[in-house]
């Protein structure tokens, strides 16, 4: 038969676990987010010693928590659509785990791309943009760059009416503000030059098929593309001036970011030496 004296010690040891596991809470900012956002948490706990925070998702699938699982403020970032159950476990001392769960739901962000077709040399000069924007249903808002206005067509062309570099943007609006922004300079010459575009999308709709350098009276031209290892794919001279997406054995490259090297020398002997990436979509 269990005596007075430890029925009581049993009782008290089980009400200050009780104690020390209760306030138990999450905070955070917004319960609703867009892919590749920041979202702090914090964890808050009362009625005891605590020796331990532990962060869990239920899908670890393109989720980050920095800066460990183990402090008690931490920032998650949810890269990929849908709906997460985020999970404090609080551990006290000298024994005791509680927990709190916050419900996060993960709305997929738009991404916004374009692409540079139809230019000559000379002004003024009327330059196509291809949209090449993805999970952006709610639209489109382009500025030029030359305070000529905005579109909000799809695939706009726009009349540019003095020679100089400007600054295209495209802002692509997805659902619930999870928007996305790209710019990209834009160079307009009267005389020879040279710009390259930042994507293509080799899919045979003869619309933006080939990636080829916006050259104007160019006299030689060097560039090398290479895959994210950095292997080369393909070669490009000013006999071959573009790249269809397929390697030189007709293997058709994967979509991704690719990097280019280019050296050229234009009519007037102007030099260009060019680093960037393009954006191949299939």
């Amino acid at each position: 038969m269990i005596s007075r004296k430890i029925f009581s010690l049993v009782l008290f040891f089980c009400l200050f676990q009780a104690l020390q596991a209760t306030n138990v809470t999450i905070t955070t900012g917004k319960d609703t987010v867009c892919t590749g956002a920041d979202v702090k948490f914090k964890g808050a706990a009362a009625g005891g010693t605590i020796t331990k925070y532990q962060w869990v998702t239920d899908s670890i699938r393109g989720v980050t928590i920095l800066p460990n699982d183990s402090s008690q403020t931490v920032t998650i970032n949810f890269a990929n659509p849908g709906t997460y159950t985020v999970t404090m476990y609080v551990t006290f001392s000298p024994s005791g785990v509680d927990s709190s769960k916050r419900i996060i739901t993960v709305i997929q962000s738009a991404t916004a791309l374009f692409g540079v077709s139809g230019m000559t040399a000379g002004v003024p000069q009327s330059v196509s943009f291809t949209n090449a924007s993805i999970n952006a249903p709610k639209g489109f808002v382009w500025n030029f760059g030359d305070n000529g206005g905005t579109s909000i067509k799809t695939n706009p062309s726009h009349v540019f009416t003095s020679a100089a570099a400007y600054t295209v943007t495209l802002i692509a609006y997805g659902n619930y503000g999870c928007n996305d922004t790209v710019s990209s300079p834009l160079i307009i010459a009267d005389t020879a030059g040279l710009t390259m575009p930042n994507v293509f999308t080799p899919n045979g709709d003869g619309i933006n098929d080939v990636f080829a350098p916006n050259a104007h009276s160019l006299k030689t031209l060097d560039c090398t593309i290479y895959d994210r290892y950095g292997v080369k794919v393909i070669d490009m001279d000013i006999n071959l001036q573009y790249w269809d997406g397929y390697t030189t054995s007709g293997i058709a490259c994967t979509a991704g970011t690719y990097f280019y090297v280019l050296s050229a020398t234009d009519v007037n002997g102007k030099s260009y030496s060019l680093k960037g990436f393009i954006q191949l979509i299939r």
